[in-house]
């Protein structure tokens, strides 16, 4: 391997304090070299030409340009760029994290009128902007223009990019034509850059995870940076697609096609005709890894027993280890301080596709890597797929002895507003909320703003969770104590609260759509609970 398993990547915040970090401590870098990177991360392969211009706006910057990277390599005691490099591609071992909150390169002034481009571009993180919002974000775009749409299988960049071409009123090409909207997918057409240079059409490049194809570095190198734009096209929100292609459906059908499918537009369709486990998307992935080599394919197929971060004992046991650069590369696996797979749905299908025999030999060999290390925790995952039955995980109290028994019969006053003082991951639907966990280790929060009295809180709705795993689970943390529980099917619990704040985090792997209210206890009519964890039976 390039590094060992565990030595962290440098990370360039992409929100808040413009920096670079390594082992969570900051590089001390100049401006201009912090600039480099960051222009590197976000635009890609750029030559030394633009880089100097960019930088030092003057044509004789190639000279300070020499003497910047020569610093950087100084700061970070490694060559940073080979030698005659050029264009400069920001190396491997350096990643764009795109984590975090706050505003977009914060503390960066210059280049201002790019610096400006990158906040606009992501006033809203890119993930989490629905489809109509991106091809209304377009709508200005005229040509001659590149589009780059990276996205992984199932995310529908043929039809946003036709979609793209019903917005902005030009002609759907698939071909190179000399005006006109120009999709391009792999293969990519074996034409001289210098012709694509001269095209007055919008050309929409398809790019697919992992390495970069030398057709779309050759076009980045050499495409003008104002008329060049690179977009990871995100998932289907939930809220998008429960009104469009789920509209209509029950929750509980809707919810299962839209997790499963993992929120990829081509895919939902899919699952939704045949609930028990489609084809097409499988047989799409399986084609994909053919382009990996046989030992690291087959790496791959026994990686999908284990969800979330896979432990070192596990990548060993499985004989992963000497494949990790391979499946890293070609963007099946993220490095996140540990490996992971890229996509919990792409995950879940190759491992469908696993034999039950196999499946439950290679859930053994993780099981028993485990054990032998003390990892208690992570071996009971791997016992519970065994069919071991281990208990469940929600319904622990955070402080125990703090929450106490609950009060199935609240006499209910006046309803109370509720005011949401901070959201994250947590979807404002047409009727109270939402939330879409798609993604081991993914959470979401609700924060309301502090309770001035007590009240009585009533938490309804619906949820969606695997059966194979926990589900959904809610942490609420409230004064007096704490608890969890998990949300599953249709659901309606009730609390007395004391005055003071309230936060209501999600975790686990699920859907679940909910409405919160408050209540002014009638008087007399509430014992003094402090927290209360029983389901309502009115």
């Amino acid at each position: 391997m390039k590094r060992p398993l565990n030595e962290p990547l440098y990370a360039l915040p992409l929100f808040g304090r413009a920096r670079l970090l390594h082992q969570g401590k900051e590089v001390r870098l100049s401006k201009k070299g912090l600039v480099l990177l960051y222009y590197l991360a976000l635009e890609g392969p750029t030559t030394r030409a633009r880089l100097a211009e960019l930088l030092y706006a003057h044509g004789t910057g190639l000279q300070n340009l020499r003497v910047e990277l020569y610093r950087l390599g100084q700061a970070l005691g490694r060559r940073v760029f080979p030698q005659g490099q050029d264009p400069l591609v920001l190396p491997s071992w350096i990643r764009l994290d795109t984590t975090g909150q706050g505003q977009a390169l914060e503390g960066l002034e210059e280049p201002w009128d790019w610096i400006a481009e990158v906040r606009e571009r992501h006033e809203a993180t890119p993930g989490l902007l629905e489809r109509r919002e991106l091809l209304q974000e377009f709508s200005a775009l005229r040509p001659p223009f590149l589009l780059v749409l990276r996205g992984r299988l199932g995310s529908g960049q043929r039809a946003f990019a036709q979609a793209l071409a019903r917005t902005l009123g030009l002609t759907f090409h698939q071909t190179l034509r000399p005006q006109g909207l120009v999709y391009l997918e792999p293969p990519y057409p074996q034409v001289p850059v210098r012709e694509l240079l001269r095209s007055q059409s919008l050309l929409v490049l398809s790019l697919g995870p992992g390495e970069e194809p030398r057709f779309f570095l050759e076009l980045r190198a050499h495409y003008p940076v104002a008329q060049t734009r690179l977009l990871d096209l995100p998932p289907l929100s939930w809220p998008e697609a429960r009104e469009g292609v789920l509209a209509g459906l029950d929750f509980f059908e809707a919810a299962r096609a839209y997790f499963w499918a993992g929120g990829q537009p081509e895919w939902i369709p899919e699952w939704l005709a045949c609930p028990q486990g489609p084809q097409r998307p499988l047989a799409q992935l399986r084609l994909q890894a053919r382009l990996l080599s046989e030992p690291a394919r087959l790496a791959l197929e026994r990686l999908s027993v284990a969800m979330g971060t896979i432990p070192e004992e596990v990548l060993d046991a499985l004989g992963a280890l000497p494949h990790l650069d391979e499946l890293e590369r070609k963007g099946w696996l993220l490095y996140r301080g540990g490996y992971r797979f890229a996509k919990e749905a792409e995950r879940r299908l190759l491992y469908a596709a696993l034999p039950p025999g196999r499946r439950h030999e290679l859930h053994e060999r993780a099981a028993t890597a485990l054990a032998l290390s003390g990892k208690l925790e992570a071996e009971a995952v791997h016992r519970r797929a065994l069919g071991e039955d281990l208990g469940g995980l929600w319904g622990k109290a955070l402080a125990p002895g703090e929450g106490r028994r609950g009060v199935r019969h609240l006499g209910l006053g006046p309803e109370r507003v509720l005011l949401p003082h901070q959201r994250e991951g947590v979807l404002a639907l047409r009727e109270g909320f939402g939330v879409a966990l798609l993604e081991p280790e993914e959470t979401a929060l609700l924060a309301l703003s502090e309770i001035e009295e007590e009240v009585v809180l009533e938490l309804s709705g619906r949820a969606y969770g695997l059966e194979d795993t926990q589900g959904m689970g809610l942490t609420l943390r409230a004064p007096g104590g704490g608890m969890r529980l998990g949300l599953e099917g249709e659901f309606r619990h009730r609390w007395f609260l004391h005055p003071g704040p309230l936060r209501l985090g999600f975790q686990g792997l699920g859907l679940a759509e909910f409405t919160l209210r408050a209540y002014r206890p009638k008087p007399g009519a509430m014992a003094a609970w402090d927290l209360a964890a029983e389901e309502v039976q009115d």
